[in-house]
């Protein structure tokens, strides 16, 4: 089923290197805004586990249960968002709504998307920090539950990639080694660079090879701005940049609090690649400001590392947030369904409080500034990849880049499934529900109450019916159902 879903649909005279015919896929179908609604109104709510988890529910939802674009055009756009600063799942949750239903699409599933996540950090911010820093329990059960199947996505998602995506030894290879330097070497420019590397090498190892232009029958409805307004919007972005950078050398914190916030989380959100994992280590350095001092036995002040010396962390005044509260927002968002991103709601509400101004627009300053940038370039990119997508360089260069995109998803695999089981109140309780969930969702159930599994063809023949796949909201749903019962029954 997965191969069945990694490539374009084909027509007689366009044949490809699909080894199925057309006649055996379904077609694809184009969204209303109704169905991007309903679609996504349920996904903001039931989206745990990271931006790699988002782009495995996506895949499934989108790609494979309702054929809204094929894994040929999902994976250039998963590309995109990987090769752009910003949040990735949030670029790609836009990038959908945009190529249905044009700009309105994708603001319509890029904020439903975000709001749940962000009105709930924005709540723990503002002062219900207390009651999930340390949760009770039963709500660490379902959130070990919800998590353990967010990472069963993730898994499943990495498997149909990389079987549409790793056709021949070349893509095979840059998936490997995307996935091995993704794991091993983390910073914010090591994930473009390594898309980059496999563009080029997709395009020396392919450059005698006969183009194939993108699937006729595969027509992109939608991009959003014409290549004009991207510009314009390009531009935008590099200037507002510019301007807040220049504001806020001439004006000092405690005269204008909201553009000081402002500008590290527009900084920020315009050099970050890679998505939440990446963005968070850096905002530790922006918003909160410590210094050490070392005594000796005698009170006097010396240098670290000198022997017997006793040192202590202060929080200076330059700290917006204590770097305890940074690290329960940090817990706190990897519970919370919705990009990593949304933090930033969080920061902003409480260095509001801790500053005596308005948490609405703390709150505001940090959100718009950290996701504005990733926004306003995947709607001013979208124009232009409608263009030079059905270019020969780019058709040469796009196997090996999106290889090297799946290994990204590969890395976040591995690197997830470990922390996952660490951090877990009942760490193999959370694997058996991933095992589970993955099997549900991937696999399918058998449908065993329909007839026994089995049905009836025209000519009267018994068949087996196809299994159930669980649809990737349920099975989050279910993963926190199971992680309540485990915690009941005890499997700590």
């Amino acid at each position: 089923p997965c191969a069945r879903c990694s490539h374009e649909m084909v027509s007689p005279a366009n044949v490809t290197d699909d080894p199925e015919s057309a006649e055996t896929k379904p077609e694809l179908v184009k969204a209303s805004f109704r169905d991007i609604f309903f679609s996504f109104v349920l996904l903001g709510w039931t989206a745990f586990g990271g931006p790699a988890a988002h782009i495995g529910i996506f895949q499934k939802e989108f790609v494979q249960t309702k054929r809204w674009m094929s894994n040929v055009v999902f994976n250039e756009l998963l590309s995109l968002g990987q090769c752009m600063p910003g949040p990735t799942s949030t670029q790609v949750s836009f990038a959908i709504g945009v190529t249905q239903k044009g700009i309105p699409g994708g603001l319509l599933s890029g904020m439903l998307f975000q709001y749940p996540g962000l009105m709930m950090m924005s709540l723990a911010g503002a002062g219900a920090a207390e009651v999930l820093v340390n949760p009770d329990g039963w709500l660490r059960g379902i959130s070990a539950g919800l998590s353990a199947a967010g990472v069963a996505l993730v898994v499943s998602a990495a498997v149909g990639l990389a079987v549409g995506q790793c056709k021949d030894q070349t893509t095979s290879v840059l998936c490997l080694l995307s996935s091995i330097v993704a794991y091993y070497y983390t910073s914010n420019w090591i994930f473009p660079l390594l898309i980059f590397v496999g563009g080029a090498v997709s395009t020396f190892v392919n450059r005698k090879k006969t183009v194939v232009a993108p699937d006729v029958n595969e027509k992109i409805a939608h991009l959003g701005l014409n290549r004009v307004g991207g510009g314009v919007l390009i531009v935008a972005w590099a200037v507002i940049w510019a301007v807040i950078v220049s504001l806020v050398s001439t004006n000092d914190y405690e005269s204008n609090k909201s553009l000081h916030w402002f500008e590290a989380f527009y900084r920020t959100g315009s050099i970050i690649f890679g998505g939440g994992q990446v963005v968070l280590p850096l905002l530790l350095k922006d918003v909160t400001d410590v210094t050490t001092v070392c005594v000796d036995v005698a009170g006097a002040v010396v240098a670290a590392g000198v022997a017997g010396a006793t040192c202590v962390t202060t929080e200076t005044t330059k700290s917006w947030i204590t770097e305890e509260q940074f690290f329960a927002g940090l817990a706190i968002v990897q519970a919370m369904p919705g990009p990593l991103f949304n933090l930033s709601a969080y920061i902003g509400a409480i260095a509001a409080r801790r500053a005596g101004t308005n948490v609405a627009a703390g709150i505001a300053s940090a959100w718009l500034g950290l996701f504005g940038p990733g926004v306003m370039l995947i709607y001013g990119i979208l124009p232009f990849w409608g263009a030079f997508r059905s270019q020969p360089a780019y058709r040469r260069a796009l196997p090996g880049l999106n290889a090297s995109a799946v290994g990204l998803v590969v890395a976040a695999v591995f690197q997830m499934s470990f922390k996952l089981r660490a951090i877990s109140p009942m760490p193999d309780a959370s694997v058996v529900i991933g095992i589970a969930a993955f099997y549900a969702t991937h696999y399918g159930v058998p449908r065993f109450w329909k007839n026994g599994g089995v049905g009836l063809d025209a000519e009267g023949k018994e068949f087996t019916l196809a299994p159930w796949k669980m649809p990737a909201p349920l099975a989050i749903v279910s993963g926190g159902v199971l992680g309540l019962i485990a915690w009941a029954a005890g499997c700590t």
